[in-house]
């Protein structure tokens, strides 16, 4: 299992809100006490599970060329995989776990689809929008490459822990289980 998190590379959009994949992504690597190694165009790090290794991949490539790394690496090793991307159109807060789906105007996701010409693979999007996005008084694309807050920082740690549990719920018992539970979180 491979689970791709999107971001945009460089210290420039660490806490941006477009790299809320490659944030989650570090969450999972703190907790499973593993580290990221780099090789060409993403770095990787392997959680070792049940005699298998679970990939978490963040592609180096700007979020709009994501897919060219995601159908590089699935290439080589084709395998099930995963994508973690932010939500502009989900609150803070909220989480959604789907089996397919459109890009819903998201880049990354545009990328990775045009890239496998598929829509047909899980996806958990997380949502970073607040007010002033959900009331459109600012640019999409300034908003998702601004920093989240030290208040919705702790929201983001709290939604990005739950999907966590959410993920392993999805490896130990399947879709629908990990999508009621997903689906279903709510934090303000």
């Amino acid at each position: 299992m491979i689970i791709f998190g999107l971001g945009n590379p460089g210290i420039k959009y660490r806490w941006t809100r477009h790299n809320t994949g490659f944030i989650f992504l570090d969450h999972i690597a703190k907790r499973y006490r593993i580290k990221f190694r780099s090789y060409p165009g993403y770095k990787q790090a392997i959680i070792k599970k049940n005699e298998q290794g679970i990939r978490l991949i963040k592609p180096l490539l700007f979020m709009n060329r994501s897919g060219i790394v995601v159908s590089r690496v699935l290439e080589n090793e084709p395998e099930d995989f995963l994508v973690i991307v932010d939500d502009i159109n989900l609150p803070l807060g909220r989480l959604r776990f789907r089996a397919r789906g459109s890009d819903g105007g998201h880049l990354g996701l545009r990328s990775i689809i045009e890239a496998l010409q598929t829509e047909d693979f899980p996806r958990l999007r997380i949502g970073v929008a607040n007010q002033e996005s959900i009331g459109r008084t600012i640019d999409s694309a300034e908003f998702v490459l601004s920093r989240f807050e030290n208040q919705e920082k702790e929201i983001l740690k709290e939604v990005i822990n739950k999907g966590i549990k959410g993920i392993e719920i999805y490896f130990a018992q399947g879709f629908e289980k990990a999508q009621n539970f997903i689906n279903s979180i709510k934090i303000d």
